[in-house]
């Protein structure tokens, strides 16, 4: 009798376990929340096999102890990857255990893929009593159920953060298709004017920009400009900054007015957080003369017959102060065979192999040598000894190059 009595409770036992592993796995399945399974794991360990302490750590970026429930835990202090290195499987801790460890019977590792995963402290063995311990009995399902839940916990989280990457790089891709279409691709090309850009952003979008806007009758708008820092955030103050800028020039007559608008508007949207440096240049070629302010940009270099002129009265950037405390616009003759070169910081600073710059040296020379050259010919020029220089090294910062020749 007493051997079908054993065998009866044996196959109670696993019925248990068979029952409370398929409650876990449909909730696993359910895609049931964090805190959900934890109850769950907690209630089967606490109320069903009569566990009275436990301690659970979880480790993602660091240890955290997720689950606790006993005497005295809450000043239980222990170093969990000392504890985890000492103890490479299930097993019971020794009487010779110090410390808080010393305070738990039982140990379990838990791995996944060999990295440390979680480590589960038991501790109710009691000597003196006659009855088998829960945690001895039940030692082995403990450890299948608690490497059910962890596991499964950790593949939520690492699907989370996969479908958040996914995520923010659909994002990326959206903001770099949005901002290839305000990058002009189609600049002028007539008697008068030979326009040519290039534009490389530091990652996948950025926040410099380009162009040269048509006002009619010979009149253009040459622009490059440079939010400070990178990213999404550069990109979206730029792309805002580039609607203004389109709005306002086509009924704007006062270039120091429009400025100054401008400044308004990027130190509102930006919060005085960040600014952007601005080149802006009113190109009349009836007049063959150009009107320009540079709001603390990186000075365009105007190359004509009797030299270089460095292009730069102006103002500090715009959205660093509510009102720009000065501004002065410049104006310049624009000769026959003339050359305009603007280009942001991301060109002149990005440095070598040895820590060198780039600098204005190597633009100079190529605007002296190839000065009657296409406005492409002269990018490619400089495109092509800025990497040179850069040897495959990577993007410093986002470039934008604007070179407009002049008839």
């Amino acid at each position: 009798m007493a051997r079908l009595e054993r065998i009866i409770e044996r196959l109670d036992l696993k019925e248990f376990q068979l029952k409370a592993l398929l409650e876990v796995t449909k909730a696993i399945n359910n895609t049931e929340d964090r805190d959900a399974l934890l109850k769950l794991y907690e209630r089967i360990i606490r109320e069903d096999l009569g566990i009275t302490r436990l301690m659970l750590f979880e480790r993602t970026d660091k240890w955290e102890r997720i689950i606790a429930f006993g005497n005295d835990l809450d000043t239980v202090v222990m170093d969990i990857d000392k504890a985890f290195a000492s103890y490479s499987d299930i097993q019971v801790i020794g009487s010779e255990s110090t410390g808080s460890l010393g305070a738990f019977d039982v140990v379990v590792p838990v791995k996944h893929q060999g990295r440390p995963l979680a480590l589960l402290l038991i501790g109710d063995i009691d000597e003196e009593e006659q009855r088998i311990s829960p945690t001895v009995k039940h030692l082995n399902f403990i450890q299948t159920l608690t490497n059910l839940v962890v596991v499964a916990l950790e593949n939520r989280r690492l699907a989370l953060q996969e479908l958040a990457q996914v995520r923010s790089k659909r994002e990326l891709e959206l903001a770099a298709e949005m901002q290839n279409m305000l990058v002009p691709d189609d600049l002028p090309h007539t008697a008068l004017i030979d326009a040519a850009g290039w534009y490389q952003p530091h990652s996948e979008v950025g926040g410099d920009y380009y162009d040269l806007i048509s006002l009619g009758d010979d009149r253009y708008v040459a622009c490059v400009a440079d939010v400070s820092g990178k990213g999404i955030a550069a990109a979206l103050l730029m792309s805002n900054f580039q609607a203004h800028l389109s709005a306002a020039v086509t009924h704007s007559t006062d270039l120091e007015q429009l400025v100054h608008d401008l400044n308004s508007k990027v130190h509102r949207n930006a919060r005085g957080e960040r600014f952007i440096t601005l080149f802006i240049g009113i190109i009349d070629l009836r007049t063959r003369r150009m009107r320009f302010v540079n709001a603390g940009h990186n000075d365009p270099l105007l190359h004509h017959a009797n030299g270089i002129t460095p292009l730069r009265d102006g103002s500090i950037a715009l959205g660093m102060m509510p009102k720009l405390p000065f501004l002065r616009s410049g104006e310049v003759d624009l000769p026959v065979n003339s050359t305009l070169l603007c280009y942001t910081d991301g060109l002149v600073e990005q440095e070598d192999r040895h820590g060198n710059s780039f600098e204005t040296a190597p633009i100079t020379r190529i605007l002296n040598a190839l000065g009657p050259s296409s406005a492409k010919a002269l990018n490619a020029a400089v495109i092509a000894s800025f990497e040179a220089h850069r040897d495959g090294l990577p993007y410093l910062d986002d470039i934008a190059l604007l070179t407009c020749r002049f008839a």
